[in-house]
């Protein structure tokens, strides 16, 4: 992840963006015009602006609230496979168990990649 040498939001966001036009981020974002003329002035950003800026710009929203000082690096990188399961939904776990399931074309075995690449069972 990027470092960040400076915890201002708007300093980072006209990094990102590149100076655009407050009309453009807004469009991208979908964060009404009004409010982000406000953040402007206040200088100043929301998590939630923050994050709905960084999708509008293709950006990870993880790494946004990296760069702004938001959260740590070390907090960002810290999900565990049963940290990463009770934050994952039932249909998304589900979904997860039928792909690791279904047997895909020239491969032997259950669909898990850890199972596939490193199975020592052969």
């Amino acid at each position: 992840m990027t470092k960040n040498t400076n915890n201002n939001p708007i300093e980072w966001l006209r990094r990102l963006t590149h100076d655009d036009s407050i009309n453009k981020i807004s469009r991208l974002s979908r964060i009404p015009y009004t409010t982000l003329y406000k953040r402007f002035k206040l200088d100043t950003l929301t998590t939630d602006e923050i994050i709905a800026i960084a999708r509008g710009y293709g950006m990870n929203p993880v790494e946004a609230l990296v760069q702004t000082n938001v959260i740590g690096k070390e907090e960002a990188s810290d999900v565990r496979g049963d940290n990463a399961l009770r934050l994952s939904s039932i249909k998304d776990i589900a979904a997860e168990i039928v792909r690791r399931s279904t047997p895909t074309r020239g491969s032997a075995g259950n669909g898990n990649p850890s199972t596939q690449e490193n199975s020592d069972e052969d």
